[in-house]
């Protein structure tokens, strides 16, 4: 009866987010609830950033989506390098490019290092706006983060993604886009 449903192991993707959508929210008595998080109004644009986030990992893909839209984002999910690409050249195109990418670093068929060189060297080719790019690994040694800022990007998250962590590096980015302006 404490129970309001039941997953399966090996745990699938479909199935936790189909649980998730039919779960009642409840609050255990024995745990303190989360505090809310207020976001900071002067810092956030009423429509949010649109981000893209290039994740191979379904569960990560999933979590991000979550975090991202509960912090007032828009976002697109690309579950390997070539879709990245194509998304950003699309969004481009289309002239609404994205805010910011967030670029999971081992993906197959194009890793992250190689899908920021790819729109590196389109952006330097068609000049105009640069998309900041964040890379995203568990990967914490000196020579990665060298990879990652000589490919093109500019910073770098570290799974598990820390929620206050993602939040300053969005924040820094909202606040030099209207000193762009």
């Amino acid at each position: 009866a404490a129970f309001t449903g039941c997953l399966v192991k090996p745990l699938r993707a479909a199935s936790l987010a189909a649980r998730l959508a039919l779960a009642p929210e409840i609050i255990s008595p024995d745990l303190a609830p989360e505090p809310p998080v207020e976001p900071i109004a002067s810092a956030r644009p009423a429509n949010g950033l649109s981000i893209l986030v290039a994740e191979d990992n379904e569960i990560n893909a999933l979590l991000m989506r979550s975090l991202l839209t509960r912090l007032g984002h828009r976002v697109v999910i690309a579950t390997h390098g070539d879709a990245a690409l194509e998304s950003w050249l699309a969004a481009r195109s289309a002239a609404t490019p994205y805010d910011l990418v967030l670029m999971d670093i081992q993906m197959p068929q194009l890793d992250g290092i190689e899908a920021t060189k790819r729109i590196r060297a389109h952006e330097a080719g068609a000049g105009g706006h640069r998309t900041p790019i964040l890379a995203l690994t568990a990967n914490t040694l000196a020579e990665d983060r060298y990879a990652c800022f000589e490919a093109g990007m500019d910073g770098f998250l570290i799974k598990p993604l820390d929620r206050e962590k993602l939040d300053e590096a969005l924040a820094g980015l909202i606040a030099s886009r209207h000193l762009a302006v």
